[in-house]
């Protein structure tokens, strides 16, 4: 935890000192009031109030630093309790905990630069790629939150990572040369938690995470991007940490064990409007993971290609319709379990009363389990800093699917933004 609270010190000097050197500062702050309530189990999720503080500083040298941090205070704590460990978390990217209601997170630091030709961003960030919405196939430079599952927007469920990017032009393609020297994985919250994807055969959480070491496994990625013929066209390649682990259960020691393997990605997107109507694709093969058999709890390792196929539409005036269908496919497969796994998308989103109300419908179905998330969301712009909104979120299926298991979560929100 120390080096958790030394990184917010260090935030909350930097928004001090900084001012003093910069050009020009500017700030900007959201302030997040939400609950969350289960009806299927009569309890409430969170009743939460979180402050996003953002600082932009200019320099004379054109150079701009970019400071974002986090503070949130949850009255239930419930979604993560208590001040967990963070064991999927490097050091220097951990959060405080000031109490068990309580966390504060430098979120984002980094700063941006042009030297010639090249841009270079250098700091804690987040680095996106690929085309699709929700689904990674690409985007997996830094890893998820799942404190929540898969329920708020991605952009806050990534973990930001200290990282460093350059981009520079290279006859017609863009050049991204990317650095990750930052071990954070995937986190999932600790069993016993709302939405904790990790099983718990022994009823005291007792998790060993195997994480790798941030120098030596450094992650390493290079990014073509080009606009041809009217396509938006990537070809993709990374070499890193597969930030999902595999979790192993240690009967003898009464154990629960999470490790990670290194893997090859390649890959590529590909987009282009025609008309009203847009299309777009992404692909990426890993070299190597690891599965387990559901039944035997066999490991295997295989090969794993992953696509998404989207389209878009916007054809009616205040409506967006959108649609993809995302595929994985496991070049060897476990004796009792498939090669392959299905699920689709849809989307539609309308904007009434001068763009002041916007409703929105989102579905995810897994056509392997059977079971389905359903997000429904109205937005209400009161004034230009105040926005009101009420939703709710719907789990069906089978209890052991990938969103059945969370049917007696489904939940009611309601809350509101306020920025200034």
């Amino acid at each position: 935890m120390v080096p958790a609270r030394y990184a917010f010190a260090a935030f909350l000097g930097l928004s001090i000192v900084m001012p003093v050197h910069a050009m020009e500062v500017n700030h900007a702050s959201i302030v997040d009031l939400e609950s969350a309530y289960a009806f299927e189990t009569g309890s409430w999720q969170k009743q939460e109030i979180v402050w996003r503080p953002e600082w932009v500083m200019r320099f004379a040298s054109g150079s701009r630093l970019t400071l974002i941090g986090e503070g949130r205070l949850d009255a239930r704590d419930e979604l993560d309790p208590g001040r967990p460990d963070q064991p999927f978390r490097a050091r220097y990217n951990r959060k405080g905990f000031p109490n068990d209601h309580m966390d504060v997170e430098l979120r984002e630091l980094f700063l941006d630069h042009y030297l010639g030709d090249a841009y270079v961003r250098l700091g804690k960030q987040q680095i996106v790629w690929g085309q699709a919405d929700g689904l990674r196939v690409l985007d997996v430079i830094n890893p998820l939150s799942y404190r929540e599952f898969i329920l708020p927007d991605i952009e806050h469920r990534r973990i930001p990572l200290w990282s460093a990017l350059v981009e520079f032009p290279l006859d017609v393609w863009t050049t991204q040369l990317v650095w990750v020297p930052d071990a954070t994985v995937t986190e999932t919250t600790l069993p016993g938690a709302t939405y904790s994807l990790i099983p718990d055969p022994f009823g005291d959480g007792r998790l060993q995470v195997n994480r790798p070491d941030s120098l030596e496994d450094s992650d390493l990625g290079i990014k073509l991007s080009s606009f041809q013929g009217g396509w938006d066209l990537s070809l993709n390649y990374l070499y890193h940490t597969i930030d999902d682990p595999l979790i192993r259960i240690d009967a003898a020691e009464q154990r629960i064990l999470a490790d990670y393997n290194r893997s090859h990605l390649i890959g590529g997107t590909a987009s282009k409007p025609f008309g009203d109507v847009t299309f777009r694709s992404e692909v990426g093969i890993e070299s190597k993971n690891r599965l387990q058999d559901s039944v035997t709890g066999q490991t295997t390792e295989t090969g794993i290609g992953s696509y998404v196929l989207g389209l878009d539409y916007s054809g009616l005036t205040d409506w967006f319709i959108s649609s993809q269908f995302f595929q994985t496919y496991r070049f060897t497969r476990t004796d009792n379990d498939g090669a392959s796994n299905e699920q689709i998308t849809f989307l539609v989103r309308h904007e009434a009363m001068n763009n002041a109300l916007m409703l929105e419908a989102l579905s995810i179905y897994d056509l392997d389990n059977e079971d389905s998330l359903i997000q429904l969301e109205a937005e209400y712009t009161a004034s230009t800093n105040v926005m009101l909104r009420v939703g709710a979120d719907l789990f069906f299926g089978d209890r052991v699917g990938t969103f059945g298991r969370f049917r007696e979560q489904s939940r009611l929100v309601t809350g509101f933004t306020l920025s200034f």
